[in-house]
Order: structure tokens, then sequence, then C-alpha cells
């Protein structure tokens, strides 16, 4: 993500209605697999400027990896100092931390090259039986200068996404699509700026809505969440999953 795009995440993540519903999904879902603990070791993969790490203090101890400078710089100043630029394609193992109950990766396995290789050093992290959470944008369809602007690398199918992790030594507890109520606004949207909205420098489609429509987003978004925890939502822009570290 360049330097542009990590400026506006700072500026938008506390009031843009997709991170603001991200952060309920995640929360909703780590109460649901954890209950009521607050003494997890949680690493956050791609923390960006630590909009979710402050959300995830509150279940325990939280290490953040990225591997923008300028990110990690947001987070330190955050008061964050267990987080620091690292890129998990070439983490050392051998010399890290392990015995992570939960490890995140939101929206971040697209931004790798070998995201198989990734989900395996993250299972090397994860202490026996840990959980791995993990978004991604859906559809390869839905590729757009959006897509382009992050620096992604694809967007994923719901069965290329599982096998991936099983095949890293996962085994899948819940997968479910996201952002399904409001998707045909974002399919129609990214259609149309890939037909008519092509510009020199890809930019993000971040749009900033007026107050009671952000607002509308956010409240659909958590309806979702608490859908997820039921069941398995058929179709939407996002995958969620949760993978449990597999017995070797």
């Amino acid at each position: 993500m360049n330097s542009l795009e990590i400026h506006k995440l700072a500026d938008m993540e506390d009031r843009y209605w997709w991170h603001i519903g991200k952060k309920h999904l995640i929360t909703s879902l780590i109460k649901h697999h954890f209950k009521n603990r607050t003494d997890l070791k949680v690493l956050e993969l791609g923390c960006g400027t630590g909009g979710m790490l402050e959300t995830l203090t509150k279940f325990g101890k939280v290490t953040g990896f990225d591997i923008s400078p300028a990110a990690v710089g947001y987070c330190q100043a955050k008061g964050f100092d267990t987080v620091r630029v690292q890129d998990i394609s070439t983490l050392d193992i051998a010399g890290e931390q392990t015995g992570y109950d939960s490890i995140l990766a939101l929206d971040v396995l697209e931004h790798i090259q070998d995201d198989v290789l990734a989900m395996r050093k993250v299972r090397a992290l994860l202490a026996d039986g840990g959980l791995f959470f993990v978004n991604v944008p859906a559809h390869k369809f839905l590729w757009s200068e959006h897509d382009e602007a992050l620096e992604h690398k694809r967007r994923y199918h719901r069965v290329e996404l599982i096998k991936k992790l099983t095949d890293a030594g996962f085994a899948i507890v819940s997968n479910s699509y996201f952002v399904s109520l409001i998707s045909p606004i974002i399919i129609l949207y990214r259609i149309w700026g890939n037909v008519f909205g092509k510009s020199a420098y890809p930019k993000t489609s971040y749009v900033l809505l007026p107050d009671k429509l952000n607002e509308l987003f956010v409240y659909l978004l958590k309806l979702e969440a608490r859908l997820l925890l039921k069941m398995r939502i058929p179709f939407g822009v996002t995958l969620n999953v949760v993978a449990k570290k597999a017995a070797a």
C-alpha cells in the first residue's frame, strides 16, 4: 500500500462504515470463539495504522506487524510499542516468539505473492488449537482500479481460499461471505468504474458518505455479523474464514 493510501487509512479507519463494520465482525468472532477471555496472546498481520489493534487490546496482549514504516509510525504514536516493521513472508520463525492464541490477517493475504507460505508461517506461530482469522476480497470479476491502488495480487474464490488454508495445515472452523446486503451497490460501482472511470493513476474507491448513510451501512454490517455467527452467508464482496491450527 502506497504512502497516500496509508494516510487515507489513518484518516478514515475510525469513521468509515467499512472499517467500523469490520471491527464489529472481528470483535463478535473473537468473543464467540474465546468467550470472555482477556488473557489472549494476539498477533495482527498487516496492522496498518492501528485501528484494529485498539479493538484487540480488550482481549489480551497484542503484537502487530506491518511492512510499512509509515503505518508502524502511526501505531507507535498511539502507544503500541509491540508493533514493528515486519513482512510475514520473510519472517525467521526460528527467532520469533510463538504460541499465539490468535493471529489475524484482515485484508492482508491478497497483498502477499506467496500466500500459502505466509499461511504456513502463521501456523508455526500459533499455539496448538490456535485460531487464524482471515478477511480477503472476494470474486475475481470485481478486480478494479481499487485493487491496483491497494497493490493487491489477487481477489479470492471461496474454494481457492479454503484449499490453500487446508494445504497449509489448517482445519476450517467457519467460512462465509460478508458485506452482502450492500454488495449490489458495490458491484455496480466497481463495474461502472471499470468501464467509465479509469484514471491514469490508480486510486481506491473509498467514497465518504453522508453521516446517515454511513450509519445505515454500519448497521447493516452489524446485522450481518450477527447472522454470520449462526449461518454461512452465501454471497458478498468479502470472504471471512476462521481456521484452526490442525494437528501435525
